[in-house]
């Protein structure tokens, strides 16, 4: 299989929520939280997803997934040779797509039904999607268990009686319980402890070669990201600012905001002193975007054009798009140089 083969592609996806005020709910605004974004996901790939939070990296997915209605946007899946349009399937259609594409939850807490036993939580979507056998769907939760690192002696027992990492494995299980080509994983290790987020990783890593799955790999620790990804995709204000390989965006930026974040990735050897760049204000308000690039109040390199026109996201070398009007004429500091200082 060509490893370049799309998976999935989004088309000018939105998601804009209504501001509305006063007992007739008048509309008064718009919150932007996904606008614009196009981009491919390859077969077999991961793809990390970075940002600030309030960026629309948890809507995006959620917008893939249709968890929540797109405003408008295509988002084209290419499943057994053949695409189809989830933002044009009826209910009924949707709902028996839904075996190839799952999400692993950000909250191992929150995300299992502290009412159900692990056997019912992994069976769950099995027994749902009605088309496998009580045989059938034990033997596959029995596997997936021990294939996430439990034991068969688990599944009778509830999710209080389990750590977080514990939690988060029987989630794993159960996203992958239908055999889903697809899987967006929301922030899934942001609420663990580290030592606990390395096995999480190397998991989903093993899981990846052994099933074949594509990831997006929602995140915020750009470390992280670095190690599981093959590319990243940069968010802001829910636009799509920078794209590229994972080593290429990550030694050779090319968009300030990319600059920014890198330099606030932490350095484990105390002699080495890092230069961190710090971005005034906070990020914006997506339901107040300023004026062209919506980056241009944050940016050091920001001139005059920068403020009246948005730049389009555009190739500037072999894979790497970026969203910024100087991004050929900028030498930005990547990671290894950042590091060095």
């Amino acid at each position: 299989m060509d490893e370049k083969e799309p998976l999935l592609q989004i088309k000018q996806l939105k998601k804009h929520y209504p501001i509305e005020k006063g007992i007739m709910k008048k509309q008064i605004g718009m919150v932007k939280a996904v606008d614009d974004v196009t981009l491919t996901i390859h077969k077999n790939e991961v793809l990390g997803v970075v940002g600030e939070s309030g960026c629309g990296k948890t809507t995006l997915g959620r917008a893939i997934l249709r968890i929540v209605e797109p405003t408008s946007g295509e988002v084209i899946y290419h499943f057994d040779d053949k695409a189809v349009n989830f933002t044009t399937l009826n209910k009924k259609e949707l709902r028996s797509m839904r075996r190839y594409v799952q999400m692993i939850f950000q909250n191992p807490y929150t995300s299992l039904n502290p009412r159900m036993t692990v056997f019912d939580i992994v069976a769950e979507p099995m027994v749902l999607a009605g088309t496998f056998t009580q045989n059938e769907i034990g033997e596959r939760v029995r596997e997936l268990i021990i294939k996430v690192g439990m034991e068969e002696k688990h599944l009778n027992r509830y999710p209080h009686a389990f750590s977080g990492g514990q939690r988060q494995r029987i989630g794993i299980a159960r996203a992958l319980s239908l055999q889903p080509k697809f899987v967006i994983a929301d922030e899934a290790v942001s609420a663990l402890d580290v030592s606990i987020q390395a096995q999480i990783l190397n998991l989903l890593q093993d899981l990846q070669e052994e099933y074949g799955l594509t990831y997006m790999f929602i995140a915020h620790n750009l470390s992280v990201v670095e190690h599981i990804s093959d590319r990243v995709c940069v968010m802001y204000l829910g636009r799509v600012v920078e794209i590229a390989e994972t080593e290429e965006l990550f030694y050779h930026p090319l968009h300030p905001y990319t600059e920014a974040l890198l330099s606030a990735i932490p350095i484990s050897d105390p002699t080495v002193k890092s230069e961190r760049i710090m971005m005034p204000g906070e990020i914006g308000n997506a339901a107040n975007l300023p004026s062209g690039c919506c980056f241009h109040p944050r940016c050091r390199y920001a001139k005059e054009c920068c403020k009246k026109e948005y730049p389009v996201l555009k190739e500037i070398g072999q894979g790497h798009m970026a969203a910024c009007h100087f991004a050929e004429q900028l030498n930005l500091s990547g990671i290894k140089e950042l590091k060095l200082k």
